[in-house]
């Protein structure tokens, strides 16, 4: 796999459109039967255990220092937002929880301009807003919003792991750049799947999974979400930061919502036909991100 070939950066941006567009609605069916925090815990379990082989492997090459800079974008790129969205949309719909997540590229250039020496030119930034208007008309079409005010309070937490991803982000790229891609990942997953396991452990999530055929049942859904989505994505996610730039790695998040809504679509979620001219100016945003010349 050439990361470096501009094609294949486009091709890989697709899959990891589709892959994170459906970890929303397997976080819905995650919530049949676990909290959100569970659902988290869980997930941040099973994506550390497929990258565990590989984290050994070069653990004798990674310093205090980078174990400090896995800490930081362990959680606040992976375990706050894993947190966030799962509570999130115990009352919204998982196809709006991926809207709000399209507001990341946004938060990745402002953080980046504020805390990382980041910087782009006139087309990327436009790029940015027109996708992130796109975002604002479609929450602005969903009813459940306008029809109950308090709902804004739920959409605010995927928000606030948009603005967590826009950390992790700069992080990797300023920080982490030089490690191996398998490193980041599955460095800042096990360093935050550590502390889920023994929490399970200790609050009787664990033992009910052997009591519970609920669960088991609902454990598969969790078990992709953890594995693919968020072991398996995230590698590729870091291997795409490394070889292209952050802006356009982070537009990935402007796909997420277009299979977000085609699973909402699929399982009756509230939509509405202005979602389409949503998504038509979210695209028009990534094409201008990703025409951008390098800076």
């Amino acid at each position: 796999m050439d990361f470096r070939n501009k094609p294949f950066q486009f091709f890989v941006l697709f899959v990891l459109g589709i892959t994170w567009g459906s970890s929303f609605i397997l976080m819905k069916k995650g919530l049949l039967a676990f909290s959100p925090f569970e659902v988290a815990r869980w997930r941040m379990v099973f994506g550390a255990a497929i990258l565990l082989p590989f984290v050994l492997k070069y653990k004798s090459q990674i310093t205090k220092k980078t174990w400090l800079w896995l800490l930081a974008t362990g959680f606040i790129g992976s375990g706050i937002p894993a947190v966030l969205f799962a509570a999130g949309i115990t009352r919204i719909d998982s196809s709006l929880a991926a809207i709000i997540n399209s507001t990341a590229p946004l938060f990745t250039l402002l953080v980046g301009l504020a805390f990382f020496q980041l910087k782009v030119n006139g087309k990327g930034a436009l790029g940015i807003c027109i996708g992130l208007a796109g975002t604002v008309f479609l929450i602005a079409s969903q009813r459940k919003i306008q029809a109950d005010l308090s709902t804004l309070f739920f959409a605010l937490m995927p928000l606030l792991g948009s603005i967590c991803y826009g950390f992790s982000t700069n992080i990797i790229k300023s920080k982490l750049s030089h490690q191996p891609a398998l490193v980041i990942s599955g460095g800042a997953l096990f360093v935050v799947a550590l502390p889920a396991l023994i929490s399970l452990g200790l609050d009787g999530s664990v033992s009910l999974l052997f009591t519970d055929p609920k669960r088991q049942e609902t454990l598969i859904y969790i078990v992709v979400l953890g594995v693919v989505g968020t072991g398996l994505a995230v590698l590729v996610f870091n291997y795409l930061i490394k070889h292209t730039t952050v802006l356009f790695a982070a537009s990935v998040t402007y796909l997420i919502p277009v299979f977000a809504l085609i699973w909402g679509w699929i399982l009756n979620e509230d939509l509405n036909p202005s979602v389409f001219i949503g998504m038509g100016i979210i695209l028009l945003g990534v094409f201008l991100v990703n025409r951008k010349k390098k800076t």
